[in-house]
């Protein structure tokens, strides 16, 4: 019996959006009989700015900035038993892209 492994990377700018998103997929993915298998918890990426205020008259006041990403795996994996897999991901994908306000997500799938 093959396996479809379906491997989301997940980024956003809040964690809350992140869990909420997969607390969201969670319910989701019960109505197709689906799992998550894994959920991998990647480090954050920090971004530090440093913009001057005034570039002409005072070159020591600046502003400075910062930009925090959080980023989060989810593996699923879907047996390969009966014909309608493909409708079913394509279900499941359609209905990931209607929940994922504030979230990039970026879809890996394999067969084994």
């Amino acid at each position: 019996m093959k396996t479809i492994k379906l491997i989301l990377k997940l980024k956003s700018f809040h964690p809350y959006y992140l869990n909420k998103f997969v607390l969201l997929a969670e319910k989701k993915l019960k109505i197709f009989n689906l799992f998550i298998v894994k959920q991998i918890f990647l480090p954050k990426k920090i971004q530090k700015f440093t913009v001057l205020r005034s570039p002409h008259v005072d070159k020591k006041a600046r502003d400075q900035f910062e930009k925090i990403t959080y980023n989060r795996l989810l593996v699923i994996e879907i047996q390969n038993n009966n014909i309608d897999n493909s409708l079913l991901i394509y279900r499941f994908l359609h209905m990931l892209s209607h929940i994922s306000n504030g979230i990039e997500f970026r879809i890996k799938y394999f067969l084994k």
